[in-house]
């Protein structure tokens, strides 16, 4: 699915296994030689670690790291921005 917002427009992908194909697919979207996950507490969990080693399975070079913020509408606010920064 296409978020078609112009010049920001972004893919959505939906399906199992889609953390499965070695990275791939997520690579394809990280154009530099680091990676930043922002994820959260309730999510982090389930999913930064298979993130994080698809993504460096796919490139060795790419320095992967990670930011996991409280879970919370109360969270996603400019201060939350600043840590992220």
């Amino acid at each position: 699915m296409e978020v078609d917002l112009g010049d920001r427009s972004y893919p959505i992908y939906i399906g199992e296994g889609l953390l499965g194909d070695q990275g791939e697919l997520l690579s394809k979207h990280v154009p530099g030689s680091r990676a930043l996950i922002v994820t959260n507490e309730t999510i982090a969990p389930l999913y930064l670690d298979a993130t994080v080693k698809a993504l460096e399975e796919t490139n060795a070079d790419l320095q992967v790291d990670s930011v996991v913020l409280p879970d919370g509408e109360q969270y996603k606010s400019v201060d939350t921005v600043m840590k992220v920064c």
